[in-house]
């Protein structure tokens, strides 16, 4: 976050349980990771902010989503307490809980095609760590496992759009952030 704001970004801080629907006047929307499952109740609840956050999504915001973050922009959503959840709808598969651990530790991910955020090839680091996996991980990009052959096909990368699981190391390639601030501006610049 601290790149982003060097990058020139103000961040302003909202709530997708308690606020009505996305501030003012944003550029952009990153939703970070967490525990959604805890809250699905009540983000469930709010459903003029997943209307918005659609809506906005879909209109073109730029919107990073990691990890909690990709689970709230899903159809539906499993809850802690076994229940199902609509959600934003961004993103049209189901989040369930998983009986371990998924996809645990640091990974690389590698564009698989020309993106707004990554060039095909091009690099950067996160990690994941969740117990709950979706219908529909995306396709954008491959994650590896560093000095193994483990990998995998994830992120949604379409248009605006960056999602998925992995948690993002922005400083790993700060190209990314700094293009991610790019779509904010083009965003503003459109509006």
């Amino acid at each position: 976050l601290e790149l982003l704001e060097d990058s020139g970004c103000e961040l302003v801080p909202f709530s997708p349980l308690h606020d009505e629907k996305l501030p003012e006047g944003i550029s952009g929307l990153i939703l970070g990771g967490g525990y959604p499952e805890l809250y699905a109740g009540g983000l469930s609840q709010n459903e003029s902010m997943r209307r918005d956050i659609r809506h906005m999504v879909k209109e073109g915001l730029p919107c990073l989503a990691e990890c909690g973050g990709f689970m709230y922009l899903h159809k539906e959503m499993e809850g802690a307490d076994g229940n199902r959840y609509p959600m934003a709808d961004v993103i049209h598969g189901k989040v369930s809980r998983t009986p371990r651990l998924v996809r645990f530790g640091y990974i690389e991910l590698i564009a698989r095609g020309e993106g707004k955020l990554l060039k095909e090839g091009e690099t950067i680091r996160g990690h994941e760590f969740h117990y709950f996996d979706s219908t529909d991980n995306g396709t954008g990009c491959t994650a590896v496992k560093p000095g193994r052959q483990r990998s995998w096909e994830c992120m949604h990368t379409e248009g605006n759009l960056f999602a998925g699981f992995p948690h993002i190391h922005y400083h790993s390639n700060p190209s990314f952030a700094h293009r991610f601030v790019c779509c904010c501006t083009e965003w503003t610049r459109k509006g």
